[in-house]
């Protein structure tokens, strides 16, 4: 029996499910904690706008929404704490928000704290500061230094870790809203406040940030863009993840039952390989963690133990996530069905970027898309039959330093509706809009030049302390039986035979994760599945380098794919379908 600390999330990110935090705590009222997270890279550059046009906003109004939502918890007593970067840009008025909706639903005042800090956009702008031989800024992925882009910056903000966020749990807060603070630190936090640990003792807090990295994107963990998302039971009620962490840092991942998805080995393993980088040198603010050691036991009854991470000193510097303008862009679609639907939209297209230049126009970068065809990840298509397709959506996307271009782009393309081939249609939206163009600039600063504040902004009657301590038991039940497809004794035919993947970006750059299906498949993923071949299987997409790192201790292998999200204008600048695609990766004999 162990002392743990029980951890919701509630939020993956800025636009998830606003009425899951209320669901969870209905389901779940005892949790000591629940983390929301809303913080995208780029999404301080939005809230920046808003800002400008509301010096009262810049942050996430949606959470004071599920704040409205939580009203009758925590007048029934409910002593959950909350921690969250919904405050963005302005922790202070998103907190003084919360404050008025309590106060209007009759609740008792709670005591709410807010992180400031993290906000570093004037150093970043100061001349001096850039020209020094120590302090350029470089982009941690192009090498460029800041003075390319310093008189266009929206936004620098760096990412701080835990410790203001014990602090503010410390004096009793019972909701903390931060800016930009490092997704598993909203989790780490809870769990250093929770057991008194040592902000040194790595091994523990490594721990802790493997459960952050966990529950960090919500569903992701519970069945949501899994592999095998197809058999994932009552995808309509996919439930938010818990973490029960143990004193040594060891967890188990969970969520209530009698809801839908399901947390087992695959769910779980899928997770942890995602976005990761080298999974020997994790960073975070608070602890380098190795994921190398970490095992994964399935406990039957979706509970799945993480154990055996690995933690060593924090880096020196802190990453920051800055923004800058860089134009504006528009995209707009259209459906061409009929014999040679592909050639005609392509056609099409290329009319619509002629008449903008016959205009006078110039563009920046164009790109015409067939979805349906290949657009997500034109390695794949190309073993496909263009001349089959009768139909396809055509989509183009555009960006120029001068919005008239983009909106002369958005002019043209809705007449292909009377003079591009017969057959278009899917034209109900309109004619699309610009909007500016934020660029992701990533850098590094001493950590000596930020300086996280903790400030009490409101301040209950009462003050919940640490939530007690329950026990849980940490016992296999026996061998689950599995409840995903497992593979067929015939001889693989594509990589998805063998394995499943998730991948997502990182800058210009993607990881891939590939977990091999079973133990047995790993040797021959370990094999064949190369840095080498996955090049050349996205070759086409303007791959400059590729790295792979292996976690056999999680039967997985990790690849970062540098360049492939260079072009921003396609579908998935995110990098989302690229796992689903190289599972694609012909097997065995095929070609």
């Amino acid at each position: 029996m162990s002392s743990v600390v029980r951890i919701g999330n509630a939020q993956g990110f800025w636009g998830d499910r606003g009425s899951a935090a209320a669901e969870l705590l209905a389901r779940e009222p005892e949790l000591d904690y629940l983390t929301l997270d809303y913080l995208a890279e780029v999404s301080l550059s939005i809230m920046a706008v808003q800002r400008d046009r509301d010096p009262n906003a810049g942050f996430a109004r949606d959470f004071v929404e599920v704040v409205r939502s939580l009203a009758d918890y925590f007048k029934s007593g409910g002593r959950c704490r909350i921690v969250t970067n919904a405050g963005g840009l302005n922790p202070h008025d998103c907190a003084a928000a919360c404050v008025a909706v309590l106060a209007q639903a009759g609740c008792p005042p709670l005591t709410i704290a807010v992180v400031n800090g993290d906000d570093v956009l004037e150093v970043l702008r100061a001349t001096e500061v850039d020209e020094t031989a120590n302090c350029r800024f470089e982009n941690l992925d192009s090498g460029l230094p800041l003075s390319a882009v310093r008189d266009r910056l929206v936004t620098a903000n760096a990412y701080v870790g835990a410790v203001p966020i014990v602090e503010a749990l410390r004096l009793g807060a019972d909701i903390v809203i931060t800016g930009r603070i490092a997704d598993p630190s909203l989790t780490v936090a809870p769990c250093v406040q929770h057991f008194g640990w040592s902000l040194t003792d790595w091994d523990r807090l490594a721990g802790a940030t493997v459960a952050g990295h966990l529950i960090e994107c919500g569903v992701q963990v519970t069945g949501g863009i899994s592999t095998d998302w197809l058999e994932m039971p009552d995808a309509a009620d996919l439930s938010f993840p818990i973490v029960e962490v143990a004193e040594d840092g060891s967890c188990v991942v969970t969520k209530p039952t009698e809801t839908g998805g399901c947390v087992d080995e695959r769910t779980v393993k899928e997770q942890l390989v995602y976005e990761i980088g080298n999974p020997d040198e994790y960073l975070s603010p608070d602890v380098t963690v190795s994921f190398q050691s970490l095992t994964v036991q399935d406990l039957g009854d979706d509970r799945v133990r993480v154990s055996g991470a690995r933690g060593r000193p924090a880096p020196q510097s802190l990453k920051v996530s800055a923004t800058y303008r860089d134009g504006f862009r528009a995209a707009g679609t259209l459906t061409i069905f009929g014999r040679n639907a592909v050639t005609k939209a392509r056609r099409a297209g290329e009319v619509v970027l002629q008449r903008v230049r016959s205009a006078g126009f110039e563009l920046r970068d164009s790109f015409i898309e067939c979805l349906g065809t290949g657009a997500s990840v034109p390695a794949v298509p190309s073993r496909i039959d263009e001349s089959q397709f009768l139909e396809t959506v055509l989509r183009i996307a555009v960006e120029a330093d001068d919005c008239s271009a983009v909106e002369c782009f958005a002019r043209e393309l809705m007449p292909l509706v009377t003079a591009g081939p017969q057959g278009t249609t899917g034209y109900a939206e309109g004619r699309p809009h610009p909007h500016p163009v934020f660029r992701y600039w990533p850098c590094l600063i001493d950590r000596d030049r930020v300086h996280p504040r903790v400030e009490l902004v409101s301040e209950g009657a009462r003050r919940m302390g640490p939530a007690p301590r329950r026990t849980t038991a940490i016992v296999p039940n026996g061998e689950p039986a599995p409840r995903w497809s497992l593979p067929t004794a015939e001889p693989p035919q594509r990589l998805g035979d063998l394995a499943y993947a998730r991948s997502g970006d990182k800058g210009t750059g993607a990881n891939i994760g590939v977990v091999a299906r079973t133990p047995e498949n790993y040797d021959m993923l370990l094999a064949q599945l190369t840095a080498e071949r996955v090049g050349e299987f996205f070759a086409s997409m303007g791959v400059l380098e590729v790295i792979r790192y292996e976690l056999p201790n999680l039967h997985a292998l990790n690849f970062v794919v540098k360049g492939i999200l260079s072009r921003p204008l396609r579908v998935d600048a995110q990098g989302k379908a690229l796992g689903q695609a190289l599972l694609e990766l012909p097997w065995g004999d095929q070609p």
